[in-house]
């Protein structure tokens, strides 16, 4: 292959990065600051220059459409002039020596699943599902010994602050931490202009690589700072065998479900389990909740839970209750109610750190819209990864009462309103014969 020139002149504050011969890395940038330039022209000098056959880069933005937006027009200008194919539809190019560089959403992680990557870049790793790294990523790199770069700007001791921490202290780890005050990347009036504008959270946060720094929006992040500073998670919440199990889900019909595993304690609930899963149909969670061997009280379902499904037509209630388990349905109750229930219930809860690792990391994610015109937060949460644990824990909150009490059990649900069942396929039958309109009216 011929000499390449590329047009890349990295700033000199990335130069240590490309430089470095550590296998994983970890880069805490404030905004602005290049990084994933850097980090797309770091994936496509090491594609170009792999001894590897048929290698395969990748770069994971949170979402499909952020990396088409953000990433994609980086990578054409990367690989303009040395890109031998360019598929718009995949956002792919592929290189002379036959390796190829994606781009993909961690919205969507079946879409890497049974691939394997020599390198890849997971572009603000904060903002995504934390499983997405150990659960997804990691066995992509097993078989071809292949490198990960984690870049972002804090929000808050989530994940990515966990990662940054290891990144810190591991041989194998190259870390790199970029302030705004200490890069000179930015013009100094500008910085001034963005502090006038910004509250000192904000700018700690996105411009001082600041992790202590509180989160906008959030619901619960900083009740679970102090939750972890007071004890109360740990890993010394451990299930105790002689108490009843109660069961807290959201189930989720299109994305996640999500459920929180309790047992009422002298002091108030202890949370001890959690488990969250995508794509699975009933038997699955049947097979899950039989699996852990725990004695359940009750397992609260949502409210939707009396629907009926178009595959079974039977709900998911009836379902629950062939299988055995003793159900009932949570309150639908407004959401910001809920919210409050759980921030109410939250202080006298104790949570099990390593169980729960996944739920309290969707607790401390879990936040408010923000609107780019007004620049303020609404009053309804965002949805993202983080909802399914975070619906789950409100119903969690609405049925534990004052922290002792949970009201009691159903073994049978009864609907507060029986139609008269009208399935799909009877509304489309009675459309087409013209009827439907005398069936809407007889309902």
């Amino acid at each position: 292959m011929s000499a390449i020139v590329s047009d890349y002149f990295p700033r000199e504050a990335f130069i240590p990065f490309h430089n470095r011969a550590e296998r994983f890395a970890s880069l805490v940038c404030h905004r602005r600051a290049g990084k994933t330039v850097a980090c797309i022209n770091e994936l496509t000098a090491r594609a170009l220059y792999t001894p590897k056959h048929n290698a395969r880069y990748a770069y994971v933005a949170p979402f499909y459409r952020q990396a088409k937006d953000v990433a994609w027009v980086y990578l054409k200008e990367a690989t303009k002039g040395i890109a031998i194919k360019i598929r718009e539809a995949d956002l792919r190019v592929e290189l002379p020596n036959g390796a190829w560089i994606t781009l993909y959403g961690a919205d969507n992680p079946d879409a890497l699943r049974g691939l394997y990557f020599d390198g890849v870049v997971l572009d603000e790793f904060g903002d995504c599902r934390p499983s997405l790294w150990a659960e997804v990523i990691l066995p992509t790199l097993m078989d071809r010994r292949g490198w990960a770069i984690f870049i972002g700007t804090p929000k808050g001791k989530n994940h990515f602050y966990k990662i940054n921490q290891r990144a810190t202290k591991e041989a194998s780890w190259f870390q790199m931490t970029l302030k705004a005050s200490e890069s000179g990347l930015l013009d100094p009036l500008d910085l001034e202009e963005m502090r006038g504008q910004m509250t000192e959270d904000q700018y700690l946060q996105e411009m001082e690589c600041s992790f202590e720094a509180a989160v906008r929006g959030t619901y619960y992040a900083d009740i679970i700072q102090k939750l972890e500073e007071n004890g109360q998670i740990s890993d010394t919440v451990y299930y105790d065998p002689t108490l009843e199990v109660f069961v807290a889900s959201d189930l989720g019909f299109t994305d996640s479900t999500a459920m929180w595993f309790w047992q009422l304690g002298p002091d108030g609930p202890n949370i001890i389990d959690y488990h969250e899963a995508s794509g699975e149909e009933l038997p699955y969670y049947f097979d899950m909740l039989l699996s852990k061997n725990y004695k359940y009280d009750t397992i609260w379902l949502p409210h939707d839970a009396r629907a009926k499904t178009l595959a079974t037509k039977r709900t998911t209630v009836e379902q629950f209750l062939d299988e055995g388990f003793p159900v009932n349905i949570a309150p639908k109750l407004a959401i910001q109610h809920g919210i409050d229930a759980a921030r109410k219930m939250i202080h006298t809860t104790r949570i099990n750190s390593i169980a729960c690792a996944d739920g309290i990391e969707a607790l401390r994610a879990y936040r408010r819209k923000y609107n780019d015109i007004t620049k303020a937060y609404s009053n309804s949460p965002l949805h993202d990864w983080s909802s399914n644990g975070a619906d789950a824990f409100r119903y969690f909150a609405l049925v534990t009462q004052e922290g002792l009490q949970v009201a009691p059990k159903a073994t049978t649900v009864v609907p507060i309103l029986k139609a008269p069942e009208y399935t799909l396929d009877e509304l489309f039958k009675d459309r087409d014969n013209g009827n439907w309109q005398g069936r809407i009216l007889r309902l």
